[in-house]
């Protein structure tokens, strides 16, 4: 017998299993359905992403990826949200400021943290004096040491 031809044979005949679940799951809704042998198989969507049993299972690098972007997006959120409240409320337009046009002036930029002169000052003496205690502290211990031959 052609193997071909036993393949086409049970082919159709589970298309018309299926067809026939469908139908009777769709007089009632509430029965359980069990998964096909088309869903039970791992099917790969994409690269990162597959199906197995019903079930989306996505790579560990999909994952972090998307829990980057997450985070990104809430902080971006929080930033929006800072910046509506700090703005200052409209005026109304009147006739008066509609014909003479003003200039807005750009928001002063934050700085991001960084050195001060005070500070960058405070870390140059403490280093400056944490080396000076270590010369002091090589020179007393030559000066101590027995010197042998």
């Amino acid at each position: 017998m052609d193997t071909t031809k036993i393949l086409t044979d049970l082919r159709t005949q589970r298309d018309h299993i299926i067809a026939a679940i469908t139908a009777l799951e769709a007089l009632n809704p509430t029965a359980v359905s069990h998964p096909t042998a088309k869903a039970a198989t791992p099917a790969l969507k994409t690269a990162r992403t597959a199906t197995v049993a019903g079930k989306r299972v996505i790579s560990a690098q999909a994952r972090m990826a998307l829990a980057q972007q997450k985070r990104w997006a809430k902080k971006k959120r929080a930033v929006k949200a800072a910046a509506k409240k700090a703005a200052p409320p409209a005026a109304p337009a009147s006739a008066a400021t509609t014909s003479t046009k003003t200039t807005a002036k750009p928001a002063a930029k934050r700085s991001k943290g960084g050195l001060t002169a005070a500070g960058r000052k405070r870390l140059s003496e403490a280093t400056k004096a944490r080396w000076a205690a270590k010369r002091a502290a090589a020179k007393t211990s030559a000066a101590t040491k027995p010197v042998t031959a």
